[in-house]
């Protein structure tokens, strides 16, 4: 299961629990038929079953079959909250989830290996592709359309066309 969110609050009378999504994406929330809180101090995930769900701030509400009430919603205040893996994976022509790419090739449009995609940050405007070259220095990427030649999952590879020197830059 993926962390993607803590249960904010209760809210209303009838159980429903308001998730604070951190990425603010909730495309996957339509499919989504179960999911799992753990509290901060443990290491149990308890399963839960969805009823229903809807958009709501930067998150969703969520019914779950087991929540009966408002105290019992209140109950599960600050929980981390998980959904199954498979939620996390794009269906073709969807917007990709940052974690489908982790670990593959970053390469220019001549095939040239420029390094190995081992993470993700943010400059609060852009999502930023943490590569590691290949003399083992870091460097952050702007993630966004007008670099992005292609994403081959086949091969593991997204194919960027990077203005000249920014890898230079990058690691002065």
């Amino acid at each position: 299961m993926k962390l993607v969110g803590k249960i904010r609050e209760a809210h209303g009378l009838k159980g429903d629990l308001y998730v604070l999504v951190f990425s603010g994406e909730i495309a996957w929330a339509k499919r989504m038929k179960t999911f799992g809180l753990k509290a901060k101090d443990s290491d149990e995930i308890k399963t839960f079953t969805v009823e229903r769900t809807k958009p709501f701030k930067k998150g969703l509400i969520v019914k779950a079959a087991e929540v009966a009430d408002r105290t019992a919603a209140e109950g599960l205040e600050h929980m981390e909250f998980f959904i199954d893996d498979e939620l996390m994976v794009s269906k073709p022509g969807e917007t990709i989830f940052l974690s489908e790419i982790k670990n593959f090739k970053l390469k220019n449009p001549e095939q040239t290996v420029l390094g190995e995609i081992v993470g993700f940050s943010s400059n609060g405007v852009q999502d930023l592709l943490v590569v590691e070259t290949a003399d083992g220095k870091t460097a952050e990427i702007p993630f966004v359309d007008a670099f992005i030649k292609k994403i081959d999952f086949k091969h593991q590879a997204v194919v960027m066309d990077l203005p000249e020197g920014l890898l230079d830059i990058e690691n002065a």
